[in-house]
C-alpha cells in the first residue's frame, strides 16, 4: 500500500505538529511528569532548624511498590519508626521520599531515606 496526495500530506502535518509539540516542551507532561516516567525526590520533613551531619550519622531506607491495575497492590513498609527501627536509628533528623513513576502511574515506587542516629 502506498500513500498518496493528501493522505501523505496529513501524515506529514501530525509529523510536523508532534515535532513542534517535542520542541517546545508541551509534550513533557505526557511522557515524563507522571506519564511514561516520573523520578522526584523532595523532603519529607521541614525542619526550620539547622541540622548537625556527623560522621556517625546513619541512613537508612523504606521502600513501597505499588502496581494498580483494577485492583490495587502495595507490597512493603514506608513507616518512619519502622524504617528507624529497622536501621537502628534512635533519632532522627530529617527524611526524604524519592517517588518514581513508570507508565502512567502503574508501577509506582515509593522509598524514604531517614538521617539521623
Amino acid at each position: 500500500m502506498v500513500i498518496e496526495g493528501a493522505g501523505m500530506k496529513t501524515i506529514f502535518g501530525i509529523c510536523i505538529m508532534l515535532f513542534f509539540l517535542l520542541l517546545t516542551h508541551c509534550a513533557n507532561g505526557v511522557l515524563f511528569n507522571n506519564g511514561l516516567y516520573s523520578h522526584i525526590v523532595e523532603p519529607l520533613t521541614f525542619n526550620r532548624e539547622p541540622t548537625e551531619m556527623l560522621s556517625d550519622n546513619k541512613e537508612g531506607g523504606g521502600d513501597i511498590k505499588h502496581l494498580q491495575y483494577i485492583v490495587t497492590i502495595e507490597i512493603g513498609t514506608n513507616g518512619i519508626g519502622d524504617v528507624a527501627k529497622k536501621n537502628g536509628i534512635a533519632n532522627v533528623y530529617f527524611a526524604d521520599i524519592e517517588r518514581r513513576s513508570y507508565i502512567f502511574g502503574i508501577w509506582q515506587q515509593q522509598i524514604i531515606h531517614l538521617y539521623g542516629r
